[in-house]
Order: C-alpha cells, then sequence, then structure tokens
C-alpha cells in the first residue's frame, strides 16, 4: 500500500514536474514572440517616420522649387511689363510729335517724297491722293512735283489727281489713315497706300522694336 502511495506520488510530481516546463515553454515562447512582435512594430514605426519624414522633405523641396519659379515668372513678367510700358511711352511721345512737323519749313518736301514713295509702291498709272483738310494746299503743291520725281526715278509715266471729298482725320487715329502725310488709292480703291507720318512710324517701329529694345534695355542673355 505504501509502495502504491510512492508510485503515485512519484507520478504527480513527474505530471506537475512536465506541466511546470511546458508552461514555462510556453511563458518563454509568448516573452519571445513578444519581444520580436514589439521589435517589429517600433522598426516598422521608425521606417514609417523616417519614410514620412523624407516625404515630408521631398515635398517642401519641390514646394521651394515651385516657389521660386513662381518668383522668377512674376519678376519676369513684371519686368516684361515696365519695359512694355517704357517702349509704349515712347511710341506715344513719338507720335504726339508727329502733329508738330506740319510746322516745320521741311514739311512741303516731305509730303512730294511720301507721294513718291506711294507711287512706287502702289505701281499703277492712276491714282488718287488725300489728306487732311489742314494739308490741301501742300498736297495739291506737291502732287506736281511727286509725279516729276517719280518718272525720273523709275521712267514711268502715271497720273495723279487730288481727291478732296475724302479727307482723313487731323490726328493720328491708331488703325487708320490718319493725321500728316498721304494717302494714295488705286483702281477706285481697292488699292490704298495708307503713308501718312503715324503709318511710317509704326512701320518704322514694328520693323525696328529689336534694336530699340536693345538700345533701350541692353543685350538680353539670348542675344549675347
Amino acid at each position: 500500500m505504501a509502495q502504491q502511495k510512492t508510485q503515485i506520488d512519484q507520478m504527480v510530481n513527474f505530471i506537475l514536474q512536465e506541466a511546470h516546463e511546458k508552461a514555462n515553454e510556453i511563458r518563454v515562447k509568448t516573452e519571445h514572440d513578444f519581444n520580436l512582435e514589439k521589435q517589429m512594430m517600433v522598426h516598422n514605426a521608425k521606417q514609417k517616420i523616417n519614410s514620412d519624414y523624407e516625404q515630408k522633405e521631398r515635398d517642401r523641396e519641390v514646394e521651394q522649387r515651385i516657389s521660386k519659379s513662381n518668383q522668377i515668372t512674376k519678376s519676369r513678367v513684371a519686368k516684361m511689363e515696365a519695359r512694355k510700358v517704357l517702349v509704349d511711352d515712347l511710341m506715344a511721345s513719338a507720335m504726339a510729335k508727329i502733329n508738330s512737323i506740319p510746322n516745320t519749313p521741311q514739311y512741303d518736301n516731305i509730303v512730294k517724297d511720301l507721294l513718291v514713295q506711294a507711287f512706287i509702291k502702289i505701281e499703277e498709272a492712276d491714282l488718287e491722293v488725300c489728306c487732311r483738310a489742314e494739308d490741301v494746299a501742300v498736297v495739291q503743291g506737291a502732287i506736281g512735283k511727286a509725279v516729276s520725281a517719280y518718272q525720273q526715278k523709275t521712267n514711268k509715266q502715271v497720273k495723279c489727281v487730288f481727291n478732296g471729298t475724302k479727307v482723313i482725320p487731323s490726328q493720328v487715329v491708331p488703325g487708320i489713315p490718319s493725321g500728316p502725310g498721304v494717302v494714295v488709292i488705286a483702281q477706285d480703291g481697292s488699292i490704298v497706300c495708307d503713308n501718312t507720318l503715324g503709318a511710317r512710324l509704326t512701320l518704322c517701329y514694328q520693323e525696328q522694336t529689336p534694336e530699340i529694345r536693345k538700345r533701350l534695355f541692353g543685350l538680353t542673355k539670348k542675344q549675347s
């Protein structure tokens, strides 16, 4: 009986020992898994923080580049607008001075030269001339001289008459024949040569814009 009790006690102790070892094994494994999971979570969190920081840094750099580009663009636009205002003011000032040219002694000869230029440009045998009311006498006096000068230059005949029914505006009006100078017409108005001083100035401005800008603002990097 005592021997049986001893065997039972040994079996119980063995079972308890096994249970204890198993529980200890589970605890160790659980702690290991926990620590591993914790390390993974910390590692992933660090990676996410680093990734977020790097992304924010990239975003900041992009924003800085965009901001710098916008500032450069605004500066260039402002400079271009300021230059345009200056050139427009220069053109307006030149246009304003046109109105004083008829008061100069050279105006009669200028009108004759304008007529000759128009004759050469149109290359028609029958022409009409009109002008502003203030220049009627000057233009009528210049037609004969212009016809003679044209024939000497080209060895061609031309007939030119003054058309008093068509009168252009006295002051320069952008976009239409106007102001001092002459307008020469051929083929019943199907051919019109606007050779007013305003038209000549506009043409000169358009052709000489690069040179005007170079003189005002100097060479750009592309030009140099």
